[in-house]
């Protein structure tokens, strides 16, 4: 089976795929009512474009077998890429790996320079960017961290989106002696011009860092030479390529008490975890685990798994090791350990509100509910989108739509409204920020993508513009 890279990238689709040794790119307009700056955060945008890259490679490139790795922005969390697998599994397109952007740079760069020691990747466009720093051996690439990354919409790194309160020390901190930035011309300057005097007027360690400009394109040469490596291919069977889980805290909650188990700079397929001295008791049957991914002050649900206490009966009164044992799709077990012996309780996470294995009927009903939510984005963006409201073919997709949404709210599915009132980091994602004088600063201008809530529950987030 072939493997495909797939970067989104000035409103193109970008493909790649090794060919012994070399990199063969190609690249397509994205559709015409798809051409938008956030196909994966919109299920029903990327569920269209893998459609249009599936006939794309059948028709233009006479590959019709293939697995896609598909390029990432660097601010991605676990529920992010999540999303990606599911609507890869839903378009019947095997996901074979995700990957964030300054990695698949960082492995171009790898390639192409005869360099050992850190450097920072960076990836900037008109809206987004992402900064990380990168080991580079004889055992080729190592994520270290994520700094920066995010929405952003000019040169000031005075309010850049640094990835969680304490990365900005870190990022000053840095051992890089040298930075690489792909992405636009005009792009690439404006960051680089911020980046320099930012690093003036802080306690940047290195003062002479060293900036080069590279373009885009090597972002997808990178991809490219990931998919040779997951192939196989013996050109690059000494590329090795390691990443971590998450560029966020983990955390896991037991009962209402939090613990921190994993750090941002945690390898992807690695344990890690924290001792807890004493299993924290709820006085019911079980127990309830949740684990949350900490963006700075707000915590996001990855998934909860309750315990019975029976299960748990030779772990209580005594010091336990609670951790995350992850693989490379970002899929979740929970682990709690004896810390005296070998024995052992593993159970996977399940979805955000659920419980794993627990018969929550509440927990089914969330899990149903995110399965339509596809379905009724599609019914909505067709609404929006309509031309002629007297046509009796959009008077029925209107209708459609409403019905949908009245049957959500007699179950207890609540729309997150938004448009005109303050930006609410709990119910909403924001994909952009841009200048509005006409609203107050950190309004919300437009909703993007719709959010929902179920009994208390956030299922999706609502993805928005903020205005500042």
């Amino acid at each position: 089976m072939k493997i495909v890279g797939v970067h989104f990238w000035d409103k193109k689709v970008h493909l790649c795929w090794s060919d012994g040794g070399s990199v063969s790119t190609a690249s397509f307009n994205l559709p015409a009512d798809l051409r938008r700056d956030d196909i994966l955060e919109q299920e029903f945008a990327l569920a269209g474009v893998f459609k249009a890259i599936t006939q794309y490679l059948g028709e233009k490139a006479g590959i019709t077998e293939f697995g896609m790795v598909v390029c990432v922005p660097d601010e991605f969390g676990v529920n992010d890429i999540k999303r990606v697998y599911e609507v890869g599994k839903q378009s019947n397109i095997v996901i074979v790996r995700t990957v964030n952007e300054t990695l698949a740079l960082a492995l171009a760069l790898y390639a192409e320079y005869d360099f050992d020691g850190r450097l920072l990747a960076a990836v900037v466009n008109e809206n987004r960017v992402g900064i990380s720093e990168y080991d580079f051996s004889d055992e080729g690439v190592e994520k270290i961290a994520t700094y920066v990354a995010g929405p952003w919409a000019g040169s000031s790194f005075a309010r850049a989106p640094f990835i969680y309160n304490h990365s900005s020390k870190l990022f000053e901190a840095t051992e890089a002696e040298i930075i690489f930035s792909a992405g636009g011309m005009n792009s690439s300057i404006s960051l680089e011009q911020g980046l320099k005097s930012y690093i003036k007027s802080s306690a940047f360690v290195n003062q002479n860092i060293e900036f080069k400009m590279v373009g885009a394109e090597g972002i997808v040469d990178g991809l490219g030479l990931l998919c040779g490596k997951i192939e196989g291919q013996e050109a690059v069977a000494g590329l090795g390529v390691k990443d971590t889980f998450s560029p966020y805290e983990m955390c896991v909650s037991i009962n209402g008490e939090l613990y921190t188990v994993m750090n941002p700079e945690a390898s992807l397929t690695q344990n890690a975890g924290t001792e807890v001295k004493k299993l924290p008791e709820s006085g019911r049957d079980f127990e309830e685990f949740t684990v949350y991914e900490k963006r700075k002050t707000s915590y996001i649900n990855l998934g909860t798994a309750k315990v019975s206490r029976e299960s748990l009966d030779s772990y209580y009164r005594k010091p336990v090791f609670v951790g995350l044992n992850i693989n490379d799709k970002r899929e979740i077990s929970l682990l709690i350990q004896d810390m005296a012996t070998d024995k052992y309780i593993e159970m996977p996470i399940g979805a955000a509100g659920g419980a794993a294995g627990s018969g929550d009927d509440e927990g089914d009903v969330s899990g149903f509910i995110e399965k339509i939510l596809p379905i009724i984005d599609n019914l909505e963006y067709a609404s929006k989108f309509a031309q002629d409201p007297d046509n009796p073919y959009t008077k029925g997709i209107l209708q459609s739509y409403e019905n949908a949404v009245k049957i959500l709210e007699e179950n207890g599915i609540k729309i997150i409204s938004g448009e005109g009132e303050p930006f609410d980091f709990n119910l909403q994602n924001a994909v952009a920020h841009v200048t509005d004088v006409d609203l107050p600063e950190n309004t919300v201008k437009q909703v993007m993508q719709t959010g929902y809530v179920y009994k208390g529950k956030v299922l999706r987030t609502a993805s928005v513009i903020v205005a500042n």
